[in-house]
């Protein structure tokens, strides 16, 4: 596969407003577009997501990375835990009705569906096993 022409060898010829455009889309075909940024992880003296990021950054796509810790785990970091049903309402302040959300990372075995629609700032989520924790991208 051939490599992205890189617009900066004939940058000097565009008007600024083009060649800026031209680079952000090169950025992207290289792969610079992220979900999100880790920004910490703080698991409990138990080992509940230990070494798990539970806190996340907003990356430059339009969703968001959310961690929803197991029911009544503490000092996990994670904004969000299930309650004792296996609930979370969790607000993503996409300022949007999000499309749905992935479960990109989970602890053990579990099912997580939506409970009710989607509003432009949170998303109602449950958990078959409330003891699992997971990462969710809700986009």
């Amino acid at each position: 596969m051939a490599q992205p022409y890189d617009p900066n060898t004939f940058a000097h010829k565009l008007p600024i407003s083009h060649r800026q455009w031209v680079q952000s889309v090169q950025s992207v075909l290289q792969s610079n577009v992220d979900m999100g940024t880790p920004t910490g992880s703080a698991p409990n003296t138990a080992g509940v997501n230990a070494g798990v990021y539970t806190q996340f950054q907003q990356g430059n796509g339009s969703g968001i990375l959310i961690r929803i810790a197991a029911t009544a785990s503490t000092d996990t970091g994670a904004p969000y835990n299930w309650d004792g049903s296996g609930a979370a309402l969790v607000s993503h302040n996409l300022k949007r009705q999000p499309i749905g959300f992935h479960v990109v990372d989970q602890d053990g075995p579990a099912t997580v569906h939506r409970t009710a629609p989607p509003t432009t700032t949170q998303i109602a989520l449950s958990i078959t096993d409330a003891t699992v924790s997971v990462t969710v991208y809700v986009f």
